[in-house]
């Protein structure tokens, strides 16, 4: 549960209301997206609920335990933040994917390989012993985040957060995450955020965020009926990917 979440951003000796009286609830087996343009402050709540930034007023419960309550070391255990850019270390892949679970059994790190359709490719090389330059620089974009993804996969956590997980990646990769995602969800609390709103449709609940504030909710088909900020950027996104 997010109430009234409030945080502020100082420039210049000038406070910068960042988020602004957000509320919202995440339930266990549901997708949940938070969605808007780059600098509306969706990434300013998933550090928040990850515990990456701080100094915000209101309320974040997670099963019911407030934020404030929960120990660094049990959120990271319970809650996992994957970014577009998430860091993959100088060494093996096995070295990457223990860092999630470190007694893992090689059948279990090539499970959630093949889960984002990796494995075949590292069958290619070293398998699990394929070695990795810093920032998996021998490695494609897409390559990258499927590997990121395949490392949270394996730490089973209660609650995902995926801060644009499928952006600027190649589209087969794309859509593979987004289908991890929405399988993960039918047994995880997922929170999805995303400025791409084709990746949201299937959601079951959108928040869509301006200037810090929820400005519409619901699901695609009842927020495309609004006709309102939300379908004219999603209009405004299709019409360009389309040309």
């Amino acid at each position: 549960n997010v109430e009234n979440l409030n945080t502020t951003f100082i420039s210049d000796k000038k406070e910068i209301k960042i988020v602004k009286n957000v509320s919202f609830q995440v339930k266990r087996g549901k997708t949940l997206a938070v969605v808007g343009e780059s600098g509306c402050g969706k990434s300013t709540i998933a550090g928040i609920i990850s515990a990456k930034n701080r100094g915000f007023t209101g309320e974040i419960t997670i099963g019911g335990v407030p934020l404030s309550q929960v120990k660094e070391t049990d959120l990271m255990r319970h809650v996992v933040l994957v970014r577009h850019n998430s860091y993959l270390f100088k060494g093996t892949v096995e070295e990457n994917l223990r860092m999630a679970k470190p007694d893992a059994t090689e059948a279990e790190m090539e499970e959630v390989l093949v889960k984002v359709n990796l494995l075949g490719f590292l069958q290619t090389q070293d398998g699990l012993q394929t070695k990795l330059l810093e920032k998996a620089g021998n490695l494609s974009g897409g390559q990258c985040q499927r590997l990121a993804i395949a490392r949270a996969l394996l730490r089973d956590s209660a609650v995902y957060i995926f801060d644009e997980a499928a952006s600027n990646i190649d589209v087969e990769s794309e859509e593979l995450i987004m289908d991890v995602i929405h399988q993960l969800a039918r047994t995880k609390t997922v929170l999805l955020i995303s400025h791409r709103l084709a990746n949201v449709v299937n959601s079951d609940q959108i928040y869509f965020l301006k200037d810090g504030e929820i400005k519409e909710s619901g699901k695609h088909e009842e927020l495309m009926q609004l006709n309102g900020e939300y379908r004219h950027l999603y209009d405004s996104q299709m019409a360009l990917e389309n040309y």
